[in-house]
């Protein structure tokens, strides 16, 4: 039987904004995502809204049966008063929300739906970081890109796998407990200690173990990942190569590009044979060639009498 979440290609992992504040939640395997919908609505509905809806309800059904009267119109007043000012409070609150945790859905969690990442935080930071890591890698083996390539059924594997991990970690927890108390007990004997202490650390090593497996199928999917990537790259750079014009019609262009001012200059001199407008400057001689300026012709020049150019040379 295929898991509901994973046949939705919806990731398990997800956000939440709850009573203690926002944290990471893996679902259960058997939470479907219509059933998850209903716990976000559930939770988005809070209990003195829902009351002061119905306050206002059984309001208007009173002011109905009182009829037209004055009684009547005041009750309704009021009912719909009531109404008003609980919707603009709950808008106001969940404006507040989301301005504190933008596009983190408030959650509300049945005991057994979902694992907390806050609630290993008591184990010590290590089992903090490795609860973390278990969930980051569930997620990212259900968003990754290299997913079409896999088993359809390994990120489901993942899911169980991760999820029966943690619920094994939280039945470490009278172990871990009874470990720490019989360390610091005078009256326990070191056979206790020992064998306490060696199955907590039998129980972390299994947990790093499947910590360990799982990175694996990360670095994998990110290794083909990166050779998608590649391929992409390769296929628009040849893409983009083949769409520019080929040598020959370059050549072609400045060929055509070429022929032009000799087309301009057949016409121009033409022209001034038949106005008989003398000649151009580089008919002459080239000693006769003006010189070059790069100020442009028509100008008037602003320089000084007592500079260079031709002021200053008529006065020397």
């Amino acid at each position: 039987m295929g898991n509901p979440i994973h046949a939705g290609m919806v990731s398990p992992v997800l956000d939440g904004v709850f009573p203690d504040g926002p944290d990471t939640v893996l679902l259960h395997p058997a939470l479907t995502p219509r059933h998850w919908r209903r716990r976000q609505v559930l939770a988005a509905a809070r209990s003195g809204t829902v009351l002061k809806g119905l306050a206002g309800a059984t309001a208007v059904g009173f002011a109905l049966v009182a009829g037209n009267g004055f009684a009547g119109k005041f009750i309704f007043t009021a009912a719909v008063l009531i109404v008003v000012l609980a919707g603009w409070r709950a808008a106001c609150a969940a404006r507040e929300e989301r301005g504190l945790h933008v596009d983190t859905p408030r959650t509300r969690l049945r005991r057994g739906e979902g694992w907390r990442s806050r609630e290993f935080t008591d184990l010590g930071p290590d089992t903090a970081r490795l609860v973390r890591e278990l969930l980051a890698g569930v997620d990212e083996l259900h968003r990754t890109s290299a997913r079409a390539w896999l088993d359809p059924a390994l990120p489901g594997e993942a899911h169980r796998v991760v999820w029966e991990t943690l619920c094994c970690l939280d039945r470490s927890r009278d172990a871990r407990a009874l470990a720490e108390e019989l360390a610091t007990d005078p009256d326990a004997g070191e056979d206790l200690v020992a064998a306490a202490r060696q199955a907590v650390c039998t129980i972390d090593h299994d947990l790093d173990e499947v910590a360990r497996h799982l990175r694996g199928c990360l670095v994998l999917t990110r290794a083909w990942e990166a050779k998608l990537r590649r391929t992409d790259l390769t296929h628009r750079t040849d893409r983009a190569l083949t769409a520019l014009p080929g040598r020959d019609e370059l050549s072609r262009l400045a060929g055509a590009a070429e022929a032009l001012p000799q087309n301009v200059f057949a016409h121009v001199t033409a022209a001034r044979d038949l106005a008989q407008a003398g000649e151009f400057p580089w008919e002459r001689p080239p000693v006769e060639w003006p010189r070059l300026t790069l100020l442009p012709p028509h100008r008037a020049t602003t320089s000084s009498p007592g500079a260079g150019g031709p002021a200053g040379e008529g006065q020397s």
